[in-house]
């Protein structure tokens, strides 16, 4: 049974494994957005502020993870009053496709309603099967917006 819960400090070494693997399989498909690997102390960080959950099918089988926290403005894109911002969706290469990212969204859009707040994502401006993904999935495309050195799409609910 699929369940989503904050992670907790135990689970540090399943989410930086799925963070990793979704990674490399996302450069090999030439999208580079995230870093490889990913920072061990970040992530703990993560955790430690409860602003990290985990997807899992059996009690201590991780299969996703992904943030939800505070945000006022992405980059130099202002959201105005304190929003929500769902990032770092992750999930394991052999799960995808099979309507889990759904689920996170609807578990996130769920979590902002209930505190009255707006949601923002973003992604890769270059990541088209994605941006698609979060616009059937309810959310308002917003623009594209620098980011570094690429473009980022913004999303909103």
């Amino acid at each position: 049974m699929m369940q989503i819960r904050l992670a907790q400090v135990e689970d540090l070494q399943q989410v930086l494994s799925v963070l990793n693997k979704v990674s490399l399989d996302l450069q090999q498909k030439g999208i580079r957005q995230w870093d490889y690997p990913w920072d061990e102390d970040k992530i703990l960080d993560q955790i430690n502020s409860k602003y990290t959950y985990v997807l899992s099918l059996e009690e201590r089988n991780i299969i996703g993870s992904f943030c939800i926290h505070d945000i006022q403005q992405i980059n130099e894109f202002s959201v105005g009053l304190t929003s929500k911002y769902l990032s770092q969706i992750a999930i394991l290469p052999n799960y995808q496709g099979r309507n889990f990212g759904s689920k996170i969204t609807a578990f996130a859009r769920s979590l902002a309603k209930e505190r009255n707040q707006s949601l923002y994502l973003d992604c890769w401006a270059g990541n088209e099967k994605l941006k698609a993904f979060y616009s059937n999935n309810g959310f308002e495309y917003i623009g594209d917006f620098p980011e570094e050195d690429y473009m980022i799409s913004i999303f909103k609910i």
